[in-house]
């Protein structure tokens, strides 16, 4: 089963840990403007096939890891070519920051470092 939660756990360093999350829209979609009246019919393309869509009431705000863990499974960062079969995600650990990257269809986590520091910056894409 795809679990975005083991995704980002590979991603992380030794003493690297998550302290916050927030998800957005999923794949090419867009967030409806008002999320409390929003339902399973505003679900962004494809989204209806995730076992349990993020709650309305979950996205645009930061989540403890506690909150965010049971809703990143049945989804996953890594995702084939075509439109991302994942939420738009901010991951912030004690060290660096996480977004989802697209390259021609295909996903994946990037960061950079949560503080400036002398490190070699890399350039996502093509």
């Amino acid at each position: 089963m795809k679990n975005a939660w083991m995704d980002i756990n590979e991603q992380l360093a030794e003493h690297e840990y998550v302290v916050g999350i927030c998800f957005g829209a999923y794949g090419w979609s867009s967030l409806p403007s008002d999320l409390e009246t929003a339902d399973y019919s505003d679900l962004g393309w494809g989204e209806e096939e995730v076992p349990n869509p993020i709650p309305w009431n979950m996205r645009r705000k930061v989540l403890s890891v506690e909150e965010a863990m049971p809703l990143m499974q049945g989804w996953s960062f890594a995702g084939g070519y075509g439109a991302p079969e994942c939420y738009a995600t901010y991951i912030w650990t004690n060290k660096r920051v996480f977004w989802v990257t697209q390259y021609d269809g295909a996903t994946s986590l990037n960061s950079v470092p949560r503080n400036p520091e002398g490190c070699n910056p890399n350039m996502p894409g093509g």
